[in-house]
């Protein structure tokens, strides 16, 4: 069909080569997850002995709050072996909608809801787009520490010098104090009921002797369970550009959490007394962020006035670049669902935007 010659062939060949190597150099990119992450508004297991208590739990029974000394948790240091593998299998349901952010009134444009017994998508709205985790990023951090602690009786004594440096960048804090020996499973329930970032800090040290070689753990599981989107820098959620993640990887994150009983049972509590310390002689008291925010909601399916289902637990964030982020647990008929939200206008906007979401692509 074409004419051929010795000079046209050869060009011919080296434009199909340049092709070839184009080509081959973009899937690279894809790949590696190199290249521009400015993709949203130009966004770049153990068995624990303390005398800890929980005071008030909601736990997956929420008809029966939980009183009982965390000496009953079992041992999850080695998840179920198909934790991994249903944890990444976050699929599209076949009734999935884009969520109408204008309709659910929303102040945040990033969304998922999903099934978490199925690991279904139900509905999203830029859910695969890059997003900075801020705080949402300590489900990771429970989840490695709980796997990964090779003494669970263990306790982790405070620094100042540390305390001031978490001060210093601004950090949500537990309250731990200097000098102060706390145990293992105290720090789990800091890191995620009061957000502390004292508590994150200890945790990666205690577990792997460094902030910097727990985060080499993040990573590598990130990418055990499937995550193609996200990368930690810290175990905290400070804010760095190359500290990212996507609504849909969080919600994966927090269905694999819930797959470990220890995380569970940390995640859905509400209240809860660390052991007693000299610091702190009546033992220091948390109460979970995402649980005290919810007060006086509750999600509404047949917006009829009457409660459906209950808000278990979560985990909340804030820093100035990713705005208020949330992520919950929400049981209505025995079904779990989660639903995350970020880029919120304010603490108060982020509760209503991911009660909206349950509301609105949730049937009664």
């Amino acid at each position: 069909m074409y004419k051929s010659n010795k000079k046209g062939g050869a060009a011919l060949v080296a434009v199909l080569i340049m092709v070839i190597l184009v080509a081959v150099g973009a899937a690279v990119m894809i790949i590696t997850g190199k290249g521009n992450i400015d993709e949203a508004d130009n966004l770049p297991a153990f068995k624990p002995t303390s005398e800890s208590k929980t005071d008030d739990s909601s736990s997956a029974d929420a008809s029966s709050p939980d009183s009982t000394s965390d000496s009953s948790l079992p041992d999850s240091s080695t998840p179920d072996d198909s934790s991994a593998a249903s944890a990444a299998a976050l699929t599209d349901a076949e009734t999935f909608k884009e969520i109408d952010y204008k309709a659910c009134k929303m102040s945040g444009k990033y969304g998922i809801l999903v099934s978490a017994d199925d690991m279904k998508i139900l509905a999203g709205i830029n859910h695969e787009k890059k997003i900075y985790p801020a705080s949402m990023t300590k489900v990771m951090t429970i989840i490695v520490a709980a796997e990964n602690v090779k003494d669970p009786e263990a306790k982790y004594k405070f620094t100042k010098q540390q305390l001031d440096d978490l001060n210093n960048k601004g950090a949500s804090m537990a309250g731990y104090a200097a000098n102060e020996e706390v145990a293992f499973i105290d720090l789990l329930y800091g890191a995620i009921l009061q957000s502390g970032a004292d508590a994150t800090t200890a945790l990666a040290n205690l577990v792997a002797g460094s902030e910097e070689a727990f985060v080499e753990l993040m990573n590598k599981k990130a990418a055990e369970i499937g995550l193609e989107t996200t990368h930690f820098t810290n175990a905290v959620g400070l804010h760095d550009k190359e500290h990212y993640s996507t609504c849909k990887d969080m919600a994966t994150i927090l269905c694999y959490a819930l797959k470990n009983e220890t995380c569970k049972k940390v995640l859905t509590t509400h209240k809860y007394t660390c052991a007693k310390t000299p610091q702190h002689p009546d033992g220091l008291k948390l109460s979970s962020t995402v649980l005290d925010s919810f007060s006086g909601y509750y999600v509404d399916l047949g917006l009829d006035g009457k409660k459906d289902g209950e808000i278990l637990g979560g985990k909340s964030g804030f820093t100035d670049e990713a705005g208020n982020a949330l992520e919950t647990v929400y049981e209505y008929n025995g079904k779990t669902y989660i639903s995350v939200v970020t880029k919120c206008t304010s603490k108060n906007s982020a509760v209503i935007d991911n009660m909206s979401i349950y509301e609105h692509y949730l049937s009664k």
